[in-house]
């Protein structure tokens, strides 16, 4: 009678114990066979897990139809020519003996146009002279008419071509190029002037 009783204890509490373990088994598979699979391919754990994890949350990108643009290929920049490897057609240094010959130049000019100054302004107090001689003609500029009756004409029309003289030097060595190059503008105006007056007296009767 005991030894019944003491089976049917036993045969309860082996009962009790075998579906627990195996509930217990069928609950540790799946993590058991997360893990094989974790352990077997650990690369792509990372990748695998990030899907799993963000699939919920984040919606899947369709991939579009268009694709970017292709970049704009840059053309070719074309550089100058570096400058000394261009011919010049003046030469870029003078020399001194190039400069000497300049100056000697100008002043053969400029001496001539003294000359030609004073010959002008000769020949106008000359024809001066000779009309008022003649045709009893008067002096119509202000500053020659105290000299028109005698020969100190022939000095005093000179200050006018003098001065001209003396202005074109100074012009000839003017730090301002433009100013070098007119120079010869004061002796030519004074020269014009004196053989226009001439000729005028001449013509007069």
């Amino acid at each position: 009678m005991l030894l019944a009783i003491a089976v049917l204890l036993i045969h309860s509490q082996l009962a009790t114990t075998v579906p627990f373990s195996a509930d217990k088994a069928a609950i540790d598979a799946p993590s058991a066979r997360a893990a094989t699979t974790i352990s077997a391919d650990p690369e792509n754990f990372s990748l695998a897990a990030a899907a799993s994890f963000d699939a919920p949350t984040q919606p899947m990108v369709e991939p579009s139809d268009s694709l970017p643009d292709a970049p704009v290929p840059v053309t070719s920049l074309t550089t100058p020519a570096p400058m000394a490897f261009l011919k010049s057609s003046k030469p870029m240094t003078v020399s001194v003996a190039q400069l000497r010959a300049e100056n000697r130049r100008k002043q053969l000019m400029w001496r001539g146009l003294v000359v030609a100054s004073s010959g002008a302004a000769t020949f106008d107090a000359w024809s001066t002279r000779h009309t008022i001689g003649t045709s009893g003609s008067q002096e119509l500029n202000p500053l020659l008419r105290p000299f028109a009756g005698n020969a100190s004409l022939y000095a005093a029309i000179q200050v006018g071509p003098v001065l001209m003289d003396f202005v074109g030097k100074k012009m000839m060595y003017n730090r301002r190029p433009w100013v070098r190059r007119m120079w010869w503008v004061p002796q030519s105006a004074s020269f014009v002037s004196s053989m226009f007056c001439g000729s005028h007296n001449l013509a007069y009767h």
